[in-house]
């Protein structure tokens, strides 16, 4: 077995203990964990710590926000009663706290603002491979 196999088995080990129950969903958390620690760890390296400071930080918040957003969409399939206004209340909730977080950051902080907005984006870039990858690999069984 590969040692990435086994970290990647491992990852996912945990994600499914910690409630992320779906297959697709635990691969694009554990992928985004991997995105946030190899974006900060390149930035260090390219010289730029408060760059890559202010990059973490986005990264870290747009990662909670997908973790809890991911968690959430799981219970909601579940249930059935109540399931659109509690998601929305979570979704709005979770909207302030971050629109709070990115004022004291940007405010308080003094944080680059490009710098944070480059950290949001990961989610972005996330799906986006996962999404390739699936049309790709949907594509090869066509074939």
């Amino acid at each position: 077995m590969l040692p990435t196999t086994r970290i990647n088995d491992r990852i996912e080990a945990f994600l499914a203990h910690r409630g992320f129950y779906l297959h697709d969903v635990r691969i694009l958390v554990r992928n985004q964990l991997y995105l946030v620690a190899l974006s900060f760890v390149v930035s260090l390296v390219l010289g730029l710590p408060s760059w890559a400071l202010a990059f973490f930080a986005g990264a870290a918040l747009s990662t909670m926000n997908f973790w809890l957003l991911a968690k959430g969409l799981q219970g909601a399939v579940l249930r059935s009663r109540g399931a659109v206004a509690v998601t929305l209340a979570r979704f709005y909730g979770r909207m302030i706290l971050t629109g709070l977080a990115l004022f004291g950051l940007i405010i308080w902080g003094g944080f680059p603002v490009a710098a944070l907005l480059a950290g949001l984006t990961t989610v972005v870039i996330n799906i986006l491979f996962w999404g390739m990858f699936q049309f790709h690999r949907q594509k090869g069984k066509e074939a």
